[in-house]
């Protein structure tokens, strides 16, 4: 009995020190280790081999890198906690973990299949620490099918880098299928740092998916540069902490996630990103997206994210919800939706989308993009679309609504193009778009170009231009009505000049039952199939990012909602009301909510209603077939 119970204590006295189980399907086939370290060593001189999975049982204090080196002794590697733990030490001037062997996953979730985060990985030094390393320096044996879920990473510094997938170092190395899902990335001047050398196909299958990255980052949330593979960027939640102390010659800046040099097919789609209060030093600058692949780019697709609160006082001309820049071709920016970007510091620029390609073949295409609560302070300038520099582009079917009430005495504009640097004929190519300056201060502008030259439009039509300043759009001096802008800027022949509607100063939806004047009034393009919803385009297609048909009412079909009926606009209006079309038409009777009859008046495309009081009316179209047609109208 004395015999059996001591060995029990022993076995008991074993088990309390193990933070680390280790079973393999051959070599050693079970151990024990106090930390991580230990168990990696082992491995490493071929102790355990084939399948192994290391089960955390309790907190490991690490005293060095645990270090997996690339041997050919193991098959697989799975590490997975039983309890919430935490993997922790302080290693100074190094990572905690350095992953150079492939086939490992690290799961932080204690159940099977889980998505809880239970494990904390966790490098407390507070001069040059990072969490994770991982890659291969071998062209020929690159590091592959790694992944890291589930788990917390927490650096000890804002200093270094939290997680780095390189060469197994801070160098640009070789890697392949390697996953970084639904992890919580605490702490560090980068929170993932992805840098391959740039080769055909380097970096493949790269997908980093599902993460928070918002907890004391300082410049980049996601760095990815060199991928020359397939890469996904997506569905990860970020938030800038601050832009880095720059100077007058080295801009510093804050990016949520930035595309480098040789990122060649990359999609970033249902992120949603933020850096709200961002302050400092130096010449700073923020952006939601950034990207700049170079000329080696096959396709950058960016879509459904959402970038809100890009705010701060900042001083350098890229701050943007997304920016395109470099000698970038084949970039697709689309069903992104931006708003509350605004820049606090007096006198400087705050834009949604920037256009900054060195090249006049960029190739890129802008479309569905849903804009709004853009700001710039004092004599800064705002823009929705800023077309800083560089020609080919094609900018279909964005809804931009410039609407923060504000002291700005600068230029706003809904769209905006720098003609110093824009000068390719024929560069831009614009249509279907809804670009509305509803600002209340400062030179509000719907369109403006810096120039004077139209000969970089080589096509501009279909656009509904509205503006609550004095002047619609300014192209060598201001262009007050719809028709000086189809003298100035040539084209826009179907260009309109109405308010849009929208559903809320959030919801930029058109209103069904006050936009009869948009309703069908765009053209179809054959790379806009579906809206900002995903609802298919029409035959005729409607302007800006979202579908809509209108619900004006028929006395004699009630039913009748078919895009070619008699519409009216702008509704609301202040003066004048204009009929779509006015064949058909024998007379037109004007009644208040009562009914009283107010006015009867002979068909014409234009209508003078000045001296009617604000308020709600119906306007009925009797037809010379009979029948009869009543709309609603709002007097403002």
């Amino acid at each position: 009995m004395k015999k059996a119970l001591l060995s029990g204590l022993v076995l008991l006295g074993l088990y309390a020190n193990a933070q680390v189980n280790v079973t393999a399907s051959s070599g050693t086939a079970t151990a024990t280790y106090t930390t991580l370290k230990g168990a990696f060593d082992a491995i490493n001189t071929g102790v355990h081999q084939g399948n192994i999975n290391l089960s955390i049982t309790a907190n490991t204090t690490e005293t060095a890198t645990a270090a997996l080196n690339a041997v050919t002794t193991y098959s697989s590697i799975i590490i997975k906690p039983t309890v919430t733990a935490t993997i922790g030490g302080a290693v100074a001037s190094a990572p905690l973990v350095n992953i150079q062997g492939s086939n490992v996953t690290i799961d932080g979730s204690s159940t099977v299949g889980g998505t809880t985060k239970d494990l904390t990985i966790s490098n407390t030094a507070a001069t040059g620490s990072s969490v994770i390393y991982m890659g291969s320096a071998a062209s020929a044996a690159p590091l592959t099918n790694v992944t890291i879920k589930n788990s917390i990473l927490l650096n000890g510094t804002t200093g270094s880098t939290n997680l780095i997938i390189a060469n197994g170092s801070t160098v640009a190395g070789y890697f392949n299928n390697i996953t970084v899902q639904n992890n919580d990335i605490r702490t560090g001047f980068n929170g993932i740092f992805v840098l391959a050398n740039t080769a055909a196909g380097n970096g493949n299958n790269l997908l980093i998916t599902g993460n928070t990255v918002t907890n004391n980052i300082i410049q980049n949330a996601i760095y990815v540069a060199g991928v020359g593979g397939t890469s996904t960027i997506s569905n990860n939640t970020i938030a800038i902490s601050r832009p880095d102390a720059g100077s007058s010659t080295t801009p510093a800046g804050s990016l949520g996630i930035n595309l480098g040099a040789g990122t060649n097919n990359a999609t970033i789609n249902g992120n949603t990103i933020s850096a709200k209060n961002t302050s400092g030093s130096g010449i700073n600058y923020v952006s939601g997206i950034a990207i700049s692949p170079g000329t080696t780019n096959v396709s950058t697709n960016v879509y459904n994210n959402t970038i809100t609160e890009i705010s701060g006082a900042l001083t350098y001309v890229n701050s943007s919800g997304v920016y395109v820049g470099g000698v970038t071709p084949n970039v697709k920016v689309y069903s992104n939706k931006m708003s509350g970007l605004k820049n606090t510091l007096t006198g400087n620029l705050m834009q949604a989308i920037v256009l900054g390609s060195s090249s006049t073949t960029a190739n890129t295409l802008v479309y569905n993009n849903v804009i709004s609560d853009v700001l710039a302070t004092g004599a800064g300038q705002a823009a929705g679309i800023f077309v800083y520099s560089g020609a080919g582009y094609k900018i279909y079917n964005n809804t931009v609504n410039l609407n923060t009430s504000n002291s700005e005495t600068g230029i706003s504009a809904a769209f905006y193009v720098n003609s110093t640097n824009v000068t390719a004929a024929g560069a831009l190519d614009v249509r279907n778009n809804i670009l509305a300056n509803n600002k209340t201060g400062g030179s509000r502008y719907s369109i403006y170009t810096s120039g004077a030259s139209n000969t970089i439009f080589g096509n501009i039509n279909y656009n509904d231009y509205f503006t609550t300043g004095t002047a619609l759009g300014f192209i060598g001096s201001d262009k007050t009505a719809l028709t000086d802008i189809q003298t100035g800027y040539g084209g826009n022949v179907n260009s309109l000049n109405i308010a849009p509607v929208f559903v809320s100063a959030t919801d930029l939806h058109l209103d069904p039952s006050s936009n009869s004047g948009l309703d069908n009034k765009g053209t179809s393009l054959p790379e806009v199939t579906t809206d900002f919803s995903g609802t298919l385009r029409g035959a005729v297609p409607d302007m800006g990012a979202y579908e809509f048909t209108s619900t004006a009412l028929g006395v004699s079909d009630v039913n009748a909602k078919a895009k070619e009926q008699i519409s009216v606009y702008p509704n609301p209006f202040s003066e004048v009301i204009k009929i779509s079309d006015v064949k058909g038409i024998k007379a037109i009777q004007i009644n208040d909510l009562s009914g009283k009859s107010v006015k009867t008046l002979a068909p014409a495309s234009e209508i003078n209603l000045s001296d009617l009081t604000t308020g709600l009316y119906m306007i009925t179209f009797q037809l010379e077939n009979g029948t009869t047609k009543t709309l609603k109208i709002i007097k403002k």
